[in-house]
């Protein structure tokens, strides 16, 4: 199918940028022709995603020299001078949150794991009522049942979640949720007469408890709302089964919130395939991956409103999304919690926290205001650790992901980080990873081109021209750095390990590693070198004994943007509590992987301007006509297909995984 395809076009609409993928065939394969940015159009004055589309196509064109819009509109289908586009893909973040009330008979229990089961797309949780009381858990508020139904009386969620009961236990707890939630369907109005009015709200509820509740529980709230059950969220007290509810809550999303998106009517009509979420997509590109290479994958997405965290391995898969928190118009979650105190301990220069927090909220009100300062920069960098930190505290809420051995970041904040370098310590500061693997050196990949969703859109139109794009395109363009962990306590300047770097060409160095350094190993993309790792003996390396010598396979590390990384900064990561102390050390971490250079300028001027701070095209231009009414009447597209066709589709494209051999690790076969 890949031959006939054509020309496509894929968008990815965020809440601050709108990212415009070209796609097309070059002898035979699909491969990325050009890409463009331009600021998102969905908030007001515009209000219309279509906007920044085109303002993105416009650049695109003028990269390509490709007629791709003729009087504001996209050219369709493309001609023979391969002007213009077949098909146009769309995916979003920007639409907003599902806005999520979590009923539930436990905190301890249930209200946990319907926690757990909405951070698959993007929500915001209003409220948490349980009937009992928790026992250590901050998943509840700790007030009376008769205060919390008052102020759920008072919330308009787009969908409230019932959970709790095991199989075969108590019903009466159920039942009690269920006439509460009725309750709160019923609105009391005066007109203008003075006369009491009464009506009810249909509203999406989700009953995820025990079967044995079905036909009481549809008695009670089948005449107010728009009931679904699914299988219980805790078959048992210690096995949970998310799945279903998640795949609801997804379903929901796409159903409700993607058409509040400004302008989405227009997007459908343009759409050869259904809008999806870009956490969506994000979750099938991990699994598949984890899957082909038969690895444990760690996607990191940090953005303006959002983050997330995914991780897969064979035959697992978890999301953790955070539909609020974000380094722009989602970083006032970020003062609630962690706090200022949190965000400021990772600046490398002094300020008050009153002067933090007003830039902090002047951010928030001016989310598309791009850093001007070395300060401005690390700022943002700061919350982007917090946001990251947030994330993947929410997926260890649910599984241990400290043995994935590749990390793949993407979004703006990370992908538009003026040197690579600070990319790789936000991600470092923020993840801390130890290398817990029988894979020990991890490899980290940025998604500098922004074709990690390109690649997972283009996969539920045609899966040959994804896996063509992933191989050619998008694997080949993002590899950040190889990173090792030495693991082990020893004071600051002793000896930690001896690393041997040998590379094909000849070249070979020894290096001294103490604890507390940060040490970068260049070595370039194109190039291989072996690596052998003679740690102290009280230090080890993954999965190994502590002092055991480790020894790559010769010439299979490959080169990348910064080479290979060495931490020995302990973990967990530790910082002076003496602000000189800290603001030194970290400085010295940002020389020690080429983000800075030279003495720290923010001691000495802290308003001096960042050089080369990259310059975002604004979304119109002036006396330019874009038509939005003259498109195609007709919306094209059935409902969404459950994404997990697409995971198939591409899995039934590529052959079987070729097993590596690493540190140790035995190919199976």
């Amino acid at each position: 199918m890949a031959h006939t395809l054509g020309a496509v076009l894929i968008a990815e609409v965020g809440s601050l940028i709108t990212r415009v993928t070209l796609v097309d065939q070059v002898d035979g394969e699909s491969r990325l022709i050009g890409r463009a940015e331009a600021l998102s159009s969905t908030e007001l004055p515009l209000a219309h995603a279509l906007f920044g589309m085109i303002e993105a196509t416009a650049q695109i064109s003028r990269l390509t020299s490709r007629q791709l819009l003729r009087d504001g509109q996209f050219i369709m289908p493309q001609n023979r001078e391969r002007d213009g586009v077949n098909q146009i893909l769309i995916t979003t973040s920007a639409a907003g949150p599902l806005q999520l009330v979590i009923t539930a008979i436990s905190s301890d229990i249930s209200a946990q794991s319907a926690v757990q089961a909405s951070r698959a797309t993007y929500t915001q949780l209003l409220q948490i009522l349980t009937l009992a009381a928790s026992t250590g858990h901050d998943y509840a508020e700790q007030r009376p049942i008769r205060e919390q139904v008052e102020q759920l009386l008072r919330l308009n969620p787009d969908v409230i979640v019932i959970a709790g009961g095991i199989e075969d236990g108590g019903t009466e707890a159920i039942q009690r949720l269920a006439h509460i939630v009725s309750l709160t369907a019923t609105t009391t109005t005066v007109d203008g007469e003075g006369q009491q009015q009464r009506g009810q709200t249909l509203r999406p509820v989700i009953y995820a408890g025990s079967h044995g509740v079905h036909e009481q529980v549809s008695t009670t709230l089948g005449d107010c709302s728009t009931l679904t059950l699914v299988d219980n969220l805790q078959p048992t007290v210690t096995r949970t089964n998310l799945n279903p509810t998640r795949q609801e809550l997804e379903r929901l999303y796409e159903q409700q919130i993607l058409p509040r998106l400004g302008g989405s009517a227009a997007l459908r009509r343009l759409s050869q395939s259904p809008i999806r979420a870009v956490c969506a997509v994000e979750g099938l590109m991990t699994r598949f991956l984890a899957e082909r290479t038969q690895r444990h994958v760690l996607t990191i997405d940090v953005g303006a409103a959002r983050s997330a965290a995914f991780y897969a391995a064979p035959g697992c898969y978890h999301p953790a999304v955070l539909g609020t928190t974000g380094v722009a118009q989602g970083l006032t979650g970020l003062l609630a919690d962690p706090g200022v105190a949190a965000i400021s301990r990772w600046l490398p220069f002094p300020i008050e926290d009153t002067a933090l927090v007003e830039r902090l909220l002047n951010r928030a009100l001016r989310p598309q205001q791009l850093p001007a300062s070395r300060e401005d920069l690390w700022i943002e960098h700061a919350l982007a650790r917090e946001a990251i930190r947030a994330a993947y505290q929410a997926l260890r809420d649910e599984v241990d992901p400290t043995d994935a051995d590749w990390l793949i970041a993407t979004g703006g904040v990370l992908t538009h980080t003026p040197t690579p370098g600070l990319a790789l310590l936000t991600l470092l500061d923020a993840l801390q990873p130890t290398g817990a693997s029988d894979h020990p050196i991890m490899d980290v990949y940025l998604d500098n081109l922004g074709l990690f969703v390109a690649s997972g859109t283009l996969a539920g139109l045609d899966p040959e021209a994804a896996i063509s794009l992933i191989d050619h395109d998008l694997l080949q363009n993002m590899p950040l750095a190889s990173l090792v962990t030495l693991l082990g306590e020893g004071a600051v300047g002793e000896i930690a390990a001896t690393v041997e770097f040998s590379t094909i060409d000849g070249e070979s160095r020894r290096i001294p590693v103490a604890h507390g350094d940060l040490i970068r190993l260049a070595l370039p993309r194109g190039h291989y070198a072996q690596l052998r790792i003679s740690p102290a003996k009280h230090v080890r390396v993954g999965l190994h004994a502590p002092g055991v010598v480790v020894i790559s396979p010769g010439g299979d590390l490959p080169g990348s943007i910064l080479g290979l990384v060495i931490d020995a900064r302990g973990r967990p990561l530790t910082l002076p509590d003496d602000p000189a102390q800290r603001h030194a050390r970290l400085w010295s971490w940002l020389v020690a992987l080429n983000a800075e250079q030279g003495e720290n300028p923010a001691l000495v001027q802290p308003q001096k301007a960042l050089a080369g701070a990259a310059e975002l095209m604004a979304p119109a231009v002036a006396g330019k006509r874009i038509v939005l009414d003259a498109l195609p009447t007709e919306e094209t597209g059935a409902a969404a297909e459950p994404i997990d066709r697409d995971l198939d589709a591409l899995r039934q494209t590529v052959a079987p995984p070729n097993k590596r051999s690493w540190f140790g690790r035995t190919p199976e076969g």
